[in-house]
This record gives structure tokens, sequence and C-alpha cells, in this order.
């Protein structure tokens, strides 16, 4: 495993503990009884959502489907920023599912039907973008 494999490893561990971190602070806060209609917000967050989950997908097609393919390579320089860059970016959108989660069970006063769905959904696409080295090597 090169290093740059094992950065991206760790940075894509740190970001999946954060969904469980999210988990965690959402089931154990107490919330007062408020009356609020988050309706509409809650219909924005989930559109959002969405679109970051379908994003994350069409961009490790554009940022990093040129390593599965033979084009680029991470024995270049150019290719070591564009990896992790890539990766980071397709991360950050997959974890972004969560933190929209979090906004949305903060604005629901704690209610799991309003956070769970986000917070699994992020897992779901961290674990459908995990960097294994397979995944970069050129089809021979």
């Amino acid at each position: 495993m090169k290093p740059v494999h094992l950065t991206v490893f760790i940075i894509w561990g740190a970001l999946c503990s954060s969904i469980f971190v999210y988990a965690a602070m959402l089931s154990s806060m107490t919330f007062a009884p408020v009356k609020n209609d988050a309706a509409s917000m809650s219909s924005v967050i989930a559109l959002a959502a969405g679109s970051a989950s379908a994003l994350s997908f069409v961009l490790r097609k554009l940022l990093l489907g040129g390593f599965a393919t033979g084009k680029l390579s991470l024995d270049d320089p150019a290719g070591h920023g564009r990896f992790l860059g890539g990766n980071v970016v397709v991360f950050a959108l997959s974890e972004g599912v969560g933190a929209l989660g979090f906004v949305n069970g903060l604005m629901s006063n704690g209610a799991g039907d309003a956070w769970l769905p986000y917070l699994g959904l992020a897992l779901i696409l961290m674990l459908a973008h995990i960097p294994l080295p397979s995944r970069f090597k050129p089809a021979s």
C-alpha cells in the first residue's frame, strides 16, 4: 500500500467515525418539547442530501476515473494531488449527507425518523466509496 493510499484511508475512517459521533450526540441529547414546524426545511434538506449523494458518484467518476483506466498514475506528484483531492471531495459529499441529517435532527427535536435515514445513507455512501487500492489499479 502506497503512503497516499494510507492517507486517504485514514481520512475516510475519520469521516466515517464522525457519522457515529452525530448519531451518539443526537441519541443522547435531551430536547425541550417545542412546537416546531420544520417540514418545509426538511424537504430542502432531503433534496440537498439526494443531490449530494448523486453528485458523489458523478465526481468520483470524473475526478478518479482516470486511475482505473490507466490515464492517471500515482507515480507522479500530480497524480498524488488528484487522488487525494478527488477522494476528499467524494468523502466530503458523502459525509455531508450525515451532517444534513444532524441538522435535520436538531431542527426536529431529536426525532429518530428525522436523522436516522440520513446517517444511514451517509454510512452506505462512505462504504460505497471505500478507497481500496484495487479500485485504482488499471484493468489489464
